[in-house]
């Protein structure tokens, strides 16, 4: 169940390479170290918010490649790199790192500048049975400072389509002072934010898969001093995927 959940739950900020402007949704999902390393390449659509509190979207048109080695090292336009110390199918864990791209100056107005850093991530996953899955995440190195720590928590299930599959999760963020004064204008620590994702994975030949998804998130109590700052945000994927 946990490959099957993977493959449809894409990381809108789970990671992948552009789809950090952000800060909710980084969440990993991946299955355990594959027998033989694996390839795929494509192409990605991702749209995502032009940064943290803001409502205008950014598309973009990218290349995409994933690289799973039996080892335990991957490589993914989704997942960032890292490597996977997963002991077996029942759980996940690892650490991973991505380029955080933050909010830019010319968005930045009461709320700062945050720029662009690898954001290092300690990341573990639980198959509790075959319908659900628990999730977990602690980032470090957020916000202005670079002092910001992010705590994410989440559940996915899946709802089988015939031979497709409809994925469906849950997920909130607790960040310290740090990373809540930089991304939503608070200075305290707290819970941040809550979000809702749905994929769908739909495979049309051995070798080729769709993968689409899209994420809502709310962010709880912005401060008002955040001006034009959105409390709710949204972004998207639509992948095409060749298995090498």
């Amino acid at each position: 169940m946990r490959r099957a959940i993977g493959g449809v739950a894409l990381a809108v900020t789970l990671g992948s390479w552009l789809s950090t402007c952000q800060a909710w949704g980084t969440l990993v999902l991946m299955d355990a170290p594959p027998e033989q390393d694996s390839w795929s390449v494509g192409a990605q659509a991702m749209g995502m918010p032009r940064a943290p509190g803001r409502s205008q979207e950014v598309w973009t048109l990218l290349p995409a490649v994933d690289y799973y080695g039996h080892a335990g090292l991957f490589a993914s336009t989704e997942n960032g790199v890292g490597y996977n110390a997963s002991p077996d199918r029942q759980w996940v864990a690892g650490v991973r790192v991505w380029p955080q791209f933050g909010r830019s100056r010319r968005e930045a107005d009461t709320l700062p500048h945050v720029g662009l850093r690898w954001q290092p991530q300690v990341f573990a996953n639980w198959q509790a049975n075959e319908a659900l899955l628990l999730q977990s995440a602690v980032s470090t190195g957020n916000g202005v400072s670079r002092r910001g720590l992010q705590s994410e928590w989440g559940v996915t299930s899946g709802l089988p389509l015939g031979a497709d599959l409809l994925g469906l999760g849950v997920s909130a963020t607790w960040g310290n002072r740090a990373y809540r004064s930089s991304y939503i204008g608070i200075d305290r620590p707290g819970w941040a934010d809550w979000s809702w994702t749905a994929s769908f994975s739909h495979r049309f030949s051995p070798h080729w898969h769709v993968d689409a998804q899209w994420q809502w998130a709310h962010v709880i109590h912005a401060a008002e001093s955040a001006g034009t700052f959105q409390s709710r945000q949204q972004g998207g994927l639509l992948a095409l995927w060749r298995d090498l």
